[in-house]
């Protein structure tokens, strides 16, 4: 699939400014790492998808020391960045495109633990489901799901209140002048590979695919954490 994020521009101003201004985003990351330990005391293999710099998967190796890790990614200048910030944990780095089945990698039933960041909202609709029917056949049984997600919001004026937010909070980290901010956060180049889904539809998916004890753990405005679990 071809997407801006392949470009090393838009990559690493991810990376290096927009992801410390998402609102409770460390937050979210401790709630993940907190929904795994609930539902799965053992895991032994952990599967980080659109892993970025391996932030997902380093969380998941804190709670669970002796676990391994494959990192999966489409875009090189992010997989670049995970092998110099994953130096030292135990993980495999795969340049793997979530438009394509993923089971190629992760096996059928092999894996205790599936995350995702802010990288499955970019696929088509019907490629979001596909993908969690795949999700669901990887895990072991008892295996969760948790993913960190880039959602739609109810309506186009819930939309700007969460735009004007997160522009609010840039102009408060970089000091810079609001209507640059404004006009670059608006025509960023990576906007267009956006393809929200709310996230009520997403967990009717998980339930319809077979997981349990799917929920909604988080939610702020645009930001949603989900999953569930494959039963035993």
């Amino acid at each position: 699939m071809n997407t801006t994020w392949q470009r090393e521009d838009v990559a690493l101003n991810f990376l290096d400014e927009r992801r410390r201004n998402l609102p409770y985003g460390e937050d979210q990351l401790q709630l993940l790492l907190r929904v795994v330990r609930h539902f799965r005391s053992n895991v032994s293999r952990i599967v980080d998808l659109g892993c970025g710099d391996g932030v997902v998967a380093r969380t998941l190796l804190t709670g669970f020391p002796t676990a391994s890790a494959v990192l999966i990614d489409h875009s090189l200048p992010m997989l670049d960045r995970a092998v110099t910030s994953m130096a030292g944990y135990d993980v495999d780095i795969v340049h793997h495109d979530l438009a394509d089945d993923i089971r190629a990698v992760t096996g059928v039933s092999a894996v205790d633990v599936i995350a995702s960041a802010y990288a499955i909202h970019h696929l088509p609709s019907d490629r979001k489901r596909a993908l969690y029917t795949e999700i669901f056949e990887a895990l072991t049984p008892g295996g969760v799901f948790v993913n960190v997600e880039h959602v739609a919001s109810g309506s186009t004026r819930t939309e700007a209140l969460w735009d004007t937010l997160c522009i609010e909070n840039l102009v408060a980290d970089t000091s810079r002048n609001v209507d640059d901010v404004t006009a670059e956060y608006h025509s960023r180049p990576d906007k267009a590979d956006n393809i929200l889904e709310s996230v009520e539809t997403q967990t009717a998916w998980l339930r319809d695919i077979g997981f349990v004890d799917v929920d909604c753990y988080f939610k702020f405005f645009e930001l949603a954490v989900f999953g569930g679990a494959k039963p035993k």
